[in-house]
């Protein structure tokens, strides 16, 4: 396996500003490729490298004792990856990540309460990085900036709240507290995708990132105020909008035809931004980025 470097710094700028050093040359780009495993997952691919994004695959019954499992994981995670990125820490983003981590290599990346869910599943310090927001994780051709970010508005009784200090797996449903919400900027081959899991968002946080991709989450985004405008302004635009956290979470993925709720915000985007590209993917198909 490569030799990995990693480098947990604060990113320079404050909030959504660009990044990127202004007098720096802008990197090469080469081909990416996303596959969407369900729910909120991803799946970056770039030459070697490799980032998970919420893998979740084992879709438990959600009245017992959740357990990752084992078979879902081998038939759906890659082989090795670099870095996982985990948005928050309900069972349907956290729950197979430390899991997934072990099995592919990967390091572990996610809010305090993520990385306790990690420690208590066994996977080592070495492996797990608690973010609090505004740090740029980097490793061998790759970066991940942390962006702060907000929870869908589903009710205040799943909102909010931090897992155990020292929790006891299994663990059940209701175990899962948010623990706070990222989203992410990777960069990678030349390339800025940003992953917004869940529908919400701090606009000031986002304001002027600029991603070339952008993976949005669309589910209960009418319970945030003009949430596809203000945030394809913020954005700057961006040519390319993947729909995010859509599918039915509760249930094994099946792909279906665009309800009612994708192809309005389908519409949503082209009425606010006419010449970004929307793509509404299918579970576990890889699509390529030339």
């Amino acid at each position: 396996m490569r030799a990995l470097i990693f480098a947990l710094t604060l990113v320079a700028c404050n909030g959504g500003h660009d990044s990127r050093p202004a007098t720096a040359p802008e990197p090469s780009r080469a081909p990416i490729a996303l596959t969407y495993l369900g729910v909120a997952g991803w799946q970056l691919d770039a030459g070697p490298t490799t980032i998970l994004v919420d893998p979740y695959f084992s879709r438990p019954d959600l009245d017992g004792p959740l357990v990752p499992d084992p078979a879902a994981i081998a038939a759906h995670a890659p082989g090795r990856a670099d870095a996982i990125v985990v948005g928050h820490s309900h069972v349907d983003h956290v729950l197979d990540a430390p899991a997934v981590a072990a099995a592919t290599g990967a390091q572990l990346i996610g809010s305090e309460s993520t990385a306790r869910l990690a420690r208590a599943s066994g996977l080592p310090d070495s492996k797990i990085v608690a973010v609090h927001g505004r740090e740029r994780v980097a490793g061998d051709g790759w970066s991940v900036q942390v962006v702060p970010s907000l929870h869908s508005k589903i009710g205040e009784q799943h909102l909010g709240g931090e897992i155990a200090a020292q929790p006891q797996l299994p663990m059940r449903f209701a175990d899962y507290a948010e623990g706070g919400t990222f989203a992410y900027l990777v960069e990678v081959a030349g390339r800025r995708v940003l992953f917004l899991g869940t529908a919400n968002f701090i606009e000031a946080e986002v304001t002027g990132l600029r991603p070339d991709i952008a993976v949005i989450a669309t589910g209960l985004r009418e319970k945030v105020d003009d949430y596809t405008c203000r945030l394809m302004r913020a954005l700057g635009q961006p040519p390319l909008v993947y729909t995010n956290h859509f599918d039915d979470w509760q249930a094994p993925p099946v792909d279906e035809p665009a309800d009612d709720d994708l192809q309005a915000f389908v519409a949503e985007v082209k009425r606010c931004a006419p010449a970004t590209r929307v793509v509404i993917p299918r579970h576990f198909e890889r699509m390529e980025v030339p």
